[in-house]
């Protein structure tokens, strides 16, 4: 048998398909422009994206896996303040909205403000002085809490909303069922102090107190998160 017949010979095919043109690159995720105190501590997981300036505080702590967008304008977080993991700062948008933008909404968070975990702070609010926003809540835009108050865990203050000084929010979502109190700030009175078991002191000295358990508490998170820990100091 002639070997040559037994070869086999393999033809291409006659209408070889095109090769598949590569896909346009998608435009990259702006990393925002950050200014940081060098004492501030921040994760290196932290999102910070945007086109609009980010500025850090002194004493700051930004933990793990927080996101902070500055697409819809500036955002400025004061000094000593906890941005928890998981929390997000400014909104990410839809990259075709992010142009339509025509108004800066710019988020200025004060001193000694505490955002829990999973907390959301939308563009154009202002949180005040030793604020606490509690897991899961939602500060919505254009909305201004005032100094030393608090919104309770699952809590949405709703758009435009200004809270007075001193105030605790609570109850979950927004609108109805939720509630508002004014926090005391002046000595209780005895029979009061002796209902709820404890000393008749001001609430401003319990406050006070209180923003001092959290310097205690930011200086234990620099050692956990700081350099060595997953996060730098800036």
């Amino acid at each position: 048998m002639d070997p040559r017949q037994s070869q086999v010979h393999l033809k291409p095919p006659a209408h070889a398909p095109a090769r598949p043109s590569p896909s346009t690159s998608p435009t990259p995720t702006p990393r925002a422009p950050v200014t940081a105190h060098p004492s501030a501590t921040i994760a290196d997981t932290v999102i910070l994206h945007g086109t609009h300036p980010i500025a850090i505080g002194a004493g700051t702590i930004v933990h793990p896996r927080a996101k902070i967008y500055s697409y819809e304008g500036p955002i400025v977080i004061g000094e000593n303040c906890i941005i928890s993991e998981k929390s997000s700062i400014g909104s990410a948008g839809v990259a075709g909205e992010r142009s339509r933008t025509v108004d800066a909404l710019p988020i200025r968070i004060l001193a000694c403000v505490t955002i829990g975990p999973l907390a959301t702070v939308l563009p154009g609010a202002h949180v005040h002085s030793a604020v606490t926003v509690e897991a899961l809540a939602t500060v919505s835009r254009r909305v201004s809490i005032g100094a030393h108050s608090k919104v309770c865990a699952g809590c949405e203050v709703a758009e435009n909303v200004r809270i007075r000084d001193w105030t605790v929010v609570w109850g979950s979502g927004a609108g109805f069922g939720q509630r508002r109190r004014t926090r005391a700030t002046e000595k209780m009175s005895s029979a009061t102090a002796v209902t709820q078991g404890i000393q008749a002191l001001e609430g401003r000295v319990i406050e006070d107190a209180r923003l001092m358990v959290l310097q205690k508490e930011r200086e234990a998170l620099v050692r956990l998160i700081g350099p060595g820990g997953g996060g730098r100091r800036r």
